[in-house]
């Protein structure tokens, strides 16, 4: 049952807690993720970007390509980047936010793995987000 089919039963929808995540917990599920959203500013105003990501030691890795809306507006600046995995039915789940500085990877620069991007075109370039300010919230059953 979605949550509109809920609305229209008059059925509540489930109890639900929320646990704050530490850091070492957020890495955990950041490491998991392929996918996520980089939140930059472009032209003065807020932009969201779904991009392909693996977390190295100390940053995330973003694949890019030249003239690439990450080129123009997202390097060299703070940025942030948002993962989840939240069940709709149930609500359970958790999400993490990663926000810190910008920098391209450039060739040499460790790791030598870096992600693929699922969208078509060449993608050899690599954006990297330091892991400055790491939180993360896990949505629980709840107490009754």
């Amino acid at each position: 049952m979605t949550s509109t089919d809920q609305q229209t039963t008059g059925e509540a929808p489930p109890e639900v807690g929320v646990r704050v995540l530490d850091r070492a917990e957020c890495l955990r599920l950041l490491a998991t993720a392929q996918i996520g959203q980089l939140v930059f500013t472009y032209q003065a105003m807020p932009d969201v970007l779904p991009v392909n990501v693996a977390l190295a030691d100390d940053a995330l890795l973003i694949p890019f390509a030249d003239g690439s809306m990450i080129e123009r507006a997202a390097r060299n600046t703070v940025v942030a980047f948002h993962v989840d995995k939240i069940d709709e039915q149930t609500h359970l789940g958790w999400s993490v936010t990663v926000v810190g500085r910008s920098f391209e990877l450039r060739e040499g620069d460790s790791p030598v793995v870096r992600p693929r991007s699922w969208t078509p075109g060449r993608h050899d370039r690599t954006l990297a987000v330091a892991l400055e300010r790491v939180t993360g919230r896990y949505l629980e059953p709840g107490v009754k």
